[in-house]
């Protein structure tokens, strides 16, 4: 069993994570923070509830977070994930409230009470985690692991960027936050484009239709999600589900050790993350290769369990 605080911007890919999350009996979601990046912070926060409520799950609190970079304006991605931020499906505005704490402050607490018990999982831009680990510089050491959607590492040749040509969304999104988060000491597991973009590891149409059999709430919500991207963008790209798959089976992935620079500021090359060989401390585990076809088989069990 995994215990999990979750920082997310959902967004049809975190919210399909959700979905695995709440459907695989190895992960205990503690708490949700959210953070703008794929939509505003208040949208975002909206969305998690949404889909909480609608999967039974309103137990999960629920904390917001920033709503816009450490150093930069949010440029958010609505015109990738749909005017609400999820493919126009048709969950109702959610009636579960928001956790009474800044989401740094939840994660902080949710940590401290189970020293490395927890696992921090983060599918979106780093800005809270970055603020909680400068508020608390020994939080890092506290968590059980560190994993995050992020990054483009040139490790295959699907590792550039889809922001820019050289930079991930998540960390173009806040590379301020990413240097903080990736020189943290924190053990850190990356999976980024060089992975998530691997056809391999894409829902198609498919894949749908396999799930529009199954006539329970998870696959119907699944279908919904997969059939925007799937409309719109030609297949799915399951970004943060592969995140969270490092939790459910790590050997669906091949991983090097390596220290990360991220590239700062405003020029072109803002949000690159680039692998340094080195043999100091702050080594990261980024994801070199994907089972993708095992990783969708698992994806797809999943969500068709009754």
């Amino acid at each position: 069993m995994h215990k999990v605080v979750w920082d997310m911007d959902p967004g049809i890919d975190d919210a399909l994570a959700l979905i695995l999350a709440l459907k695989s009996p190895e992960i205990q979601v503690l708490g949700i923070t959210t953070v703008a990046g794929n939509a505003p912070v208040k949208m975002t926060s909206a969305n998690a509830r949404r889909v909480l409520e609608y999967l039974n799950a309103e137990s999960i609190p629920v904390a917001m977070g920033a709503s816009h970079p450490l150093n930069h304006s949010l440029e958010d991605a609505l015109s990738y994930h749909g005017p609400d931020g999820l493919g126009n499906c048709d969950l109702p505005p959610p009636k579960l409230l928001l956790y009474p704490a800044k989401a740094w402050d939840f994660l902080v607490r949710l940590v401290w009470d189970a020293p490395g018990e927890v696992t921090l999982v983060a599918t979106g831009p780093l800005t809270n985690v970055a603020y909680a680990f400068e508020l608390h510089p020994e939080l890092p050491g506290l968590l059980a692991r560190l994993v995050l959607m992020g990054g483009a590492y040139g490790l295959t040749g699907y590792g550039k960027g889809n922001q820019t040509p050289y930079a991930e969304f998540n960390i173009w999104q806040d590379p301020e936050a990413a240097h903080i988060v990736f020189n943290s000491g924190a053990d850190i597991f990356a999976v980024g484009l060089d992975v998530t973009m691997d056809p391999a590891a894409c829902l198609n149409r498919q894949h749908l239709e396999r799930v529009k059999t199954r006539h329970t709430p998870a696959a119907h919500l699944v279908a919904q999600l997969v059939e925007y991207e799937v409309k719109y963008h030609g297949c799915c790209r399951m970004h943060d589900p592969l995140a969270l798959a490092v939790l459910l089976d790590a050997s669906l992935f091949d991983y090097i050790l390596a220290r990360v620079e991220v590239v700062k500021g405003n020029d072109w090359d803002r949000g690159v993350t680039r692998i340094l060989l080195s043999n100091s401390s702050r080594l990261i585990h980024v994801a070199s290769a994907v089972d993708g076809p095992r990783f969708l088989k698992l994806f797809l069990s999943r969500i068709l369990e009754e």
